[in-house]
């Protein structure tokens, strides 16, 4: 009797088989939060496009054709968002990823592992504009009662949208890896993506949104302006191609766009599949950096800042340690560039949309910290929420020298802690400034970033080290895990809870300037109870999430 051959593995079993052992070894807090932040969040998408859509249907097809225009501009920045961080995603999953060993030594086609890859990419850089899209797409469907076949279209369409940047970003990544020089692949793709960063900034900003506020005052133009707005957008873009067949079904008519569409990303998911499988071996190896470094043998001195981290103990060198691998690699900050973007994109515009009412302007400039503070919570997930995960295989080799975990904590909160502290103070004085706010609001704006900036850090920091995941295929998947969105909803929860602390001592400044000039607003008894509150908050949040995250390494094995 001969023997059955033994049958291939399947990869999704794998790939399967390990999140459902994720999931059991993760904290069910954890996902019963997130399961209520994302329910919340899909309450709040879907009430708010339905009343975007009632509001506008009141103007007739120029009202609707104004709110297609937005779809259509918003798949276009999203798209472009993921084009941007597929390409330094698809780096790390396609030829840098610790399991691809692994897969290469079993029984199957190299096409067939890559093919995962890009999927992998996929699921990475697309996942969440995704899932944020699909309920925008239903609320529309249903609001003008569209055929059944129609929702299916429109999840495919979305689907197609962003998959589409990940192939073309998964492309760029094989061919840097071809062209670039050895070991030089992931700065040539960090300035790539300075140069699109840029892009974005400066197409942005030429749109000029505040000149269209401008025209809204004047009530004599406000129906010039949706139909200018409302007209077709570009139709050479492949967004603009999903954004008409997305419409077009709701309206019941399947659109002949979808077709190009669904051929392109076809087309550019396929040509990086086959090419990353050929050409894995060179590009691979010259990822690796497999060239011989030149060794510099003389002895060097420790820097101003790792002297200045050093007088902290055991935990200041750590901490200076982890800074120095930061600004090494550039994969652990270029995708910080979206958000600096992001961050300039919103200072800029700030300072140029005109808020002609003094107590507007207040009242807009002290609820803009809750968005300022998100912003922190984007830069600390990517550098604060995956340090102590990041360590890898080389933990326990910390955990072997005389340094406790209580030591390791500290030294990656203590490491974060500039970057945050510096970019929340920049935001909130220099939007304070732009704006033109009052001395207690500029100084409420001062206090609530340095808030934010040490809770947030230590959130971060206490979350990733309380359920550390050391054995991560790719620091990027730790930013989307369960533990990541759980903490970036605790992040915004917790910068919203700054601002109702100081509420009422900054609604008494904006509204009765007269009553409470100056700093007088910060004397009166709320005024102190507040200050004295946000005190407490930023020691109890900081000290209590950077005790957590230690107390529960401590008891790791």
């Amino acid at each position: 009797m001969t023997a059955r051959p033994a049958r291939a593995p399947s990869l999704w079993g794998l790939k399967l088989r390990a999140l459902r052992r994720t999931l059991q070894r993760g904290p069910r807090w954890g996902y019963a939060f997130v399961g209520v932040l994302a329910l919340l969040l899909l309450i709040a998408e879907v009430y708010g496009s339905w009343r975007a859509l009632t509001f506008l249907g009141r103007f007739g097809d120029i009202g609707l054709n104004v709110f297609a225009r937005v779809l259509e501009i918003g798949l276009i920045t999203l798209s472009s968002g993921v084009a941007f961080s597929a390409t330094t995603a698809a780096i790390s999953t396609l030829y840098l990823s610790d399991d691809l060993n692994f897969l290469l030594a079993q029984p199957l086609s190299a096409v067939r592992v890559f093919a995962l890859k890009v999927t992998e990419t996929f699921l990475n850089a697309a996942l969440v504009p995704l899932l944020l899209t699909l309920p925008l797409l239903l609320t529309v469907a249903v609001f003008f009662q569209a055929p059944l076949w129609a929702y299916p279209v429109m999840g495919l369409a979305a689907l197609l949208v962003f998959a589409a940047p990940v192939g073309l970003g998964a492309l760029l990544a094989v061919f840097l890896m071809r062209v670039a020089p050895v070991g030089r692949v992931r700065e040539v793709s960090t300035a790539l993506g300075v140069l699109i960063s840029a892009g974005l900034v400066y197409a942005i900003r030429a749109l000029r949104p505040e000149v269209l506020v401008q025209r809204l005052q004047d009530p004599t133009k406000v129906e010039a302006v949706l139909r200018d707005f409302g007209g077709p957008g570009s139709p050479l873009l492949p967004p603009s191609w999903a954004a008409q067949g997305i419409w077009q079904a709701a309206h019941g008519t399947l659109a002949w766009p979808l077709l190009p569409l669904a051929l392109l990303t076809a087309g550019l998911l396929v040509a990086a599949t086959l090419l990353a499988a050929r050409a894995y071996q060179e590009g691979w190896a010259r990822a690796l950096d497999s060239s011989t470094p030149k060794l510099d043998p003389t002895p060097r001195r420790a820097g101003t800042v790792e002297r200045l981290f050093s007088r902290l103990g055991q935990g200041g060198s750590l901490a200076a340690k982890d800074l120095r691998l930061t600004l090494r690699d550039p994969t652990q900050w270029s995708q910080l560039l979206v958000v600096v973007a992001l961050a300039g994109v919103y200072l800029v515009s700030v300072r140029a949309v005109p808020i002609p009412v003094p107590q507007f302007r207040g009242i807009l400039g002290y609820i803009q910290l809750a968005f300022q503070g998100f912003i922190i919570a984007g830069v600390a997930v990517r550098l604060a929420f995956p340090a102590v995960s990041t360590e890898g295989r080389a933990y326990w080799l910390l955990r072997t020298a005389p340094i406790s975990p209580r030591q390791i904590v500290l030294s990656k909160f203590l490491g974060v802690l500039p970057v945050t502290l510096v970019m929340g103070l920049v935001m909130g004085l220099t939007s304070a400034a732009a704006m033109g706010l009052g001395p207690t609001l500029f100084l409420l704006s001062a206090l609530v970033s340095v808030s934010n900036a040490f809770v947030i850090t230590a959130l971060g920091v206490g979350l990733g080290a309380a359920a550390p995941k050391f054995d991560a295929d790719n620091p990027a998947e730790l930013g989307v895990s369960p533990g990541g969105l759980a903490f970036m909803g605790l992040s915004l929860l917790y910068s919203v809870v700054c601002l109702l602390l100081l509420a009422r001592p900054a609604a008494a400044s904006v509204l009765r300037p007269d009553l409470f000039p100056g700093y007088a607003a910060l004397w009166t008894l709320e005024g102190g109870l507040g200050l004295l509150g946000l005190a407490v908050a930023t020691v109890l949040g900081t000290w209590l999430s950077l005790r957590l995250g230690w107390g529960r390494l401590e008891r790791w094995e």
